[in-house]
Order: structure tokens, then sequence, then C-alpha cells
């Protein structure tokens, strides 16, 4: 199956899903910690302690 991430995240439930960067979308119960950085960039870490790069065009989405 091919499709856009755009499409995926239209699929997906906002209240569970956010996406954090152009090509990653994640499953917000499986964030343990946000690390904002000078840049206004972000790294998000995941409770398997996996660390995803976030933009700052998306840090909107999910910052308070």
């Amino acid at each position: 199956m091919r499709s856009t991430v755009a499409a995926i995240e239209t699929c997906l439930d906002p209240a569970r899903f956010v996406r954090i960067h152009r090509s990653t979308i994640v499953n917000l119960d499986l964030i343990t910690n946000f690390e904002f950085l000078n840049s206004g960039d972000a790294r998000i870490l995941l409770r398997d302690g996996t660390r995803l790069p976030s933009s700052r065009s998306y840090r909107k989405r999910y910052a308070v």
C-alpha cells in the first residue's frame, strides 16, 4: 500500500496520534518526555528509549 503521511494522518484519531515531523506520526500513549532544544526543535522520548526528532513547525500540535 502506498500513501502519503498526510493521508494516513487524516485516518488516525487526533486524540491518540500526533504528527511530530514531516515523516513521523507517533502514538501519544508512548511518549514519556519532550526535550526542547534551543533551535526551536524538540526530541521526543518514547517508552522503549527511542528518541525521535520533532521539527518546530509541528511543535505547536503537542506542546503546551
